[in-house]
C-alpha cells in the first residue's frame, strides 16, 4: 500500500504544489511548482535593497517594504546591494543546487541566514565577466529565503550590464548539466579567437629572430612586436569577456596593447621604407603613451566614464592607423616601390581597430544597426570575430611581404659579405701585418678601423741608394671602393718609388695617375724620404703634418691627390738627431669625439704624439673614436739597425 501512494503521490506533486502556492499567496512566497528537464528558473519574484545589513540575510526579516524586481529586467546596479526570494520547498525533494549567472567574484550566497561555500565578494581586480556557477543547497523543506549579497564595483564595467545576475533551481544533476553546457559554450566561443591569435603569436616570433640575424632591419623588430602585442592584448580580451579570467586582464593589457600596436606600426612603416621618424611623428607616439598611462587608472576607478574613454581611444588609434596608409601612399606617388607593398597590410591593421570602435559609438549614439558590425559572426557552436579575420589575413599578408623582404634582403647581405670579404683581403695589402727593417730607425705601428674595412694605408719602402720610403694616406670612403682606390693609389706608389724620386714629385706623379684612372673619390698622403744619416724630405697632400719630438712640423699646404690634375707639391727638408722621433697620424686621431660631442683636438694630439704608437692609438680610441685612427712612429737611432 505505501508503495502504491508513492507511484501515485509522485505526478500528483505539481497539483500539490500549485495548491499549497494559492494557499500562501499572503505570506510572498514563490513556490517551485515543478522543474520541467530537473530545472527551473528563479528570476521573477525577487526584491532588492542597496546597502549592506548582514541582517538582511536572516529568513525572518521583513523585506515586503523592498521594492519588487524581476532579474530578467534591464538594470544598472552597482555597488553593494541584496537580494532575497522565499521558495517553498515540498517535504520531501531529491538534493537540490542552484545555478548562478553571475559576476565572478560579485555576490554570495545565502540560504535561511547562512552563507553556502563557493561564490565570494572579491577586490574589483580580480571581478569577471558573469558566468554560471553551481551552488549546493542545503537539504530543508517548507519556506526557505535566498539572499544574494552582491557588490559590483564601478571599475568593473561591462560586469554590471543590464540583467547582470540569474537564477535557477533544480535537481544537482540538471544543474551540474546545465553548468557544463554553460561552460561549454564560453569555450566555444572563445575558443577559435585564441586559437587564432596564438597563430598571430608564433607568426610575430619568428620576425624578432629575423631580427637578432639582421638587426640592422629594425622592421623586423617592429613587426614582430606589433603581432606580439596584437596576440597577448586579443588573448586577453578573448579570455576576459569570456569569464575564464578577471576582467582587469583586458583592462591592463588588452587595452594597452592597441597603443603599443599603433606605436609599433608607426614604427614598422617608416624603417620598412627606410624613413626617419620625424618630429610630428614623434610627438604623436608620445601621446599615444601618455594618454592610457594619465587616464587608464582614473577610468577604470570610475573618476572618468568608459565612454569618454573609449571616444579618447577611437581618435587616437583611428588617426594612427589611417595615416599610415595615406603616408605610404605618398611615398608610392614618389617613387618607393616597396611602400606599395604594405598598403594592403596596413588597410587590414587598421581594420582590426575600425570595425570595433565603430560598434562601440554605434552603441553610444543609440544606433543599433551600427553597433552590431563589431558583433562576432557564429559558424554553428562558434564565434568569430570580424577583427579575428582581419588580423589573420594582417598575418597572411605581411608574412608574404617580410618573406620578399627578407629573401631581398639576404641576397644583398651576401653580395655585402663578398665585397667586405675582397675588401679585407685588399685591405691587409694596404696595411701591413708587420713592418720592414730600416738600418738606423725603429719603427712602430698602429691601426684602428672604425668599420670593419677602413680607408687608411701606410706603407715602408725601399728606394735606390738606401733611403726609404715612409707613405701614409687617407681614401675618401669606405668599403671596397675605399679599398680598391688605396689599392690603385699603392699599385703606382711602389712603381714610383723605384724610380728613386722625391716626396714631392712622386705626390705630382701619383695624383695624375689616379685623375686618369679613378672614378670619384680622393686620397689625403703624406711623404717621407729618410736617409741613413737622418735627412728627411716631406711632402704633403692634405694629409695632418707630423710631429718631431712633440712639436708639429709646419708643412707647404698641397691638395689632396685626384681632386685636380693641375695640383702642385712642394717639399722641405728637415735633419733628424740621434734619439729624435716622427710621428705620422691620420685625421681619426685628431676627430676622436667624446660622448658629449668634445672633439680630442690637436692641443690633446701634440700632447700625447711622442707616445708610443699603440698608446696614441689606444687614448684616441678610448676618448671616442669615430673614423679610422692609424699611428706610425720612427726614432732615429743611427747607432744600430733595429728590427721590430
Amino acid at each position: 500500500m505505501a508503495q502504491a501512494s508513492r507511484r501515485i503521490s509522485a505526478p500528483l506533486l505539481p497539483l500539490l504544489l500549485l495548491a499549497a502556492c494559492a494557499a500562501s499567496l499572503s505570506a510572498q512566497a514563490v513556490y517551485v511548482l515543478s522543474w520541467p528537464n530537473g530545472s527551473q528558473t528563479l528570476n521573477q519574484g525577487w526584491c532588492t535593497q542597496a546597502g549592506d545589513n548582514p541582517q538582511w540575510a536572516n529568513p525572518g526579516f521583513d523585506d515586503s517594504s523592498w521594492p519588487a524586481i524581476s532579474l530578467a529586467a534591464p538594470n544598472d546596479y552597482t555597488g553593494r546591494r541584496w537580494y532575497r526570494l522565499r521558495l517553498q520547498l515540498p517535504a520531501q525533494h531529491p538534493p537540490l543546487a542552484l545555478l548562478v549567472m553571475g559576476g565572478g567574484g560579485t555576490y554570495e550566497v545565502y540560504v535561511n541566514g547562512k552563507r553556502l561555500p563557493g561564490p565570494e565578494l572579491r577586490r574589483a581586480v580580480f571581478v569577471s565577466w558573469p558566468r554560471s556557477q553551481l551552488v549546493p543547497l542545503p537539504m530543508a523543506a517548507g519556506s526557505t529565503t535566498i539572499a544574494l549579497r552582491t557588490f559590483i564595483p564601478p571599475s568593473s564595467m561591462f560586469v554590471a550590464d543590464p540583467g547582470a545576475f540569474r537564477v535557477a533551481v533544480g535537481t544537482v544533476d540538471a544543474i551540474r548539466n546545465a553548468h557544463r553546457s554553460e561552460q561549454s559554450a564560453r569555450f566555444d566561443h572563445v575558443a577559435p579567437g585564441v586559437s587564432g591569435y596564438l597563430v598571430v603569436l608564433f607568426a610575430g616570433i619568428p620576425f624578432l629572430f629575423l631580427f637578432w640575424y639582421q638587426s640592422d632591419h629594425s622592421e623586423y623588430l617592429w613587426i614582430g612586436c606589433y603581432l606580439v602585442a596584437d596576440a597577448l592584448g586579443a588573448v586577453s580580451y578573448e579570455l576576459a569577456v569570456s569569464g575564464l579570467a578577471p576582467f582587469s586582464l583586458n583592462w591592463f593589457i588588452s587595452t594597452p596593447a592597441n597603443y603599443v600596436m599603433a606605436i609599433c606600426q608607426i614604427q614598422f612603416t617608416f624603417s620598412f621604407v627606410g624613413q626617419r621618424v620625424p618630429r610630428g611623428w614623434r610627438i604623436f607616439q608620445a601621446v599615444l603613451l601618455a594618454y592610457p598611462a594619465c587616464f587608464l587608472m582614473p577610468a577604470w576607478l570610475g573618476y572618468l566614464s568608459r565612454g569618454f574613454f573609449d571616444v579618447g581611444e577611437i581618435v587616437l588609434l583611428v588617426a594612427a592607423s589611417v595615416g599610415m596608409p595615406i603616408l605610404l601612399l605618398l611615398w608610392v606617388r614618389r617613387g618607393n616601390r616597396e611602400a606599395g607593398w604594405i598598403i594592403f597590410p596596413s588597410i587590414l591593421a587598421l581594420l582590426t581597430i575600425a570595425l570595433t570602435d565603430v560598434g562601440i559609438v554605434g552603441g553610444y549614439l543609440g544606433l543599433p544597426r551600427i553597433a552590431t558590425i563589431g558583433t562576432p559572426l557564429n559558424f554553428g557552436p562558434f564565434a568569430v570575430q570580424i577583427f579575428e579575420i582581419a588580423d589573420l589575413l594582417f598575418v597572411l599578408a605581411i608574412g608574404v611581404v617580410m618573406f620578399f623582404r627578407f629573401t631581398r634582403v639576404s641576397r644583398e647581405q651576401a653580395r655585402s659579405a663578398a665585397e667586405l670579404d675582397a675588401a679585407r683581403e685588399i685591405q691587409q695589402r694596404l696595411v701591413p701585418f708587420s713592418l720592414p727593417a730600416v738600418p738606423g730607425c725603429r719603427l712602430q705601428a698602429a691601426y684602428v678601423p672604425a668599420e670593419e674595412v677602413g680607408g687608411d694605408f701606410y706603407q715602408v719602402l725601399e728606394q735606390p741608394g738606401g733611403s726609404t720610403l715612409v707613405v701614409i694616406g687617407d681614401v675618401s670612403g669606405k668599403g671596397l671602393k675605399a679599398a680598391m682606390t688605396g689599392t690603385l693609389a699603392l699599385g703606382a706608389l711602389r712603381t714610383l718609388a723605384v724610380e728613386g724620386l722625391g716626396p714631392a714629385a712622386l705626390l705630382t706623379r701619383l695624383n695624375q695617375q689616379l685623375i686618369s684612372a679613378q672614378d670619384g673619390g680622393f686620397v689625403t698622403c703624406l711623404c717621407a724620404r729618410i736617409t741613413p744619416d737622418g735627412a728627411v724630405a716631406l711632402a704633403n697632400a692634405g694629409h695632418l703634418a707630423p710631429y718631431r719630438c712633440g712639436d708639429e712640423i709646419p708643412l707647404p699646404p698641397g691638395l689632396p691627390l685626384g681632386v685636380t690634375p693641375d695640383a702642385d707639391y712642394a717639399e722641405i727638408t728637415v735633419q733628424l738627431s740621434a734619439g729624435d722621433a716622427l710621428t705620422f697620424l691620420s685625421d681619426g686621431v685628431v676627430e676622436a669625439q667624446s660622448s658629449i660631442g668634445e672633439l680630442f683636438g690637436f692641443d690633446r694630439t701634440r700632447a700625447i704624439s711622442g707616445q708610443a704608437a699603440a698608446s696614441i692609438a689606444r687614448t684616441a680610441q678610448h676618448f671616442g673614436q669615430q673614423d679610422d685612427i692609424t699611428v706610425l712612429t720612427l726614432e732615429f737611432t743611427p747607432a744600430e739597425a733595429v728590427v721590430p
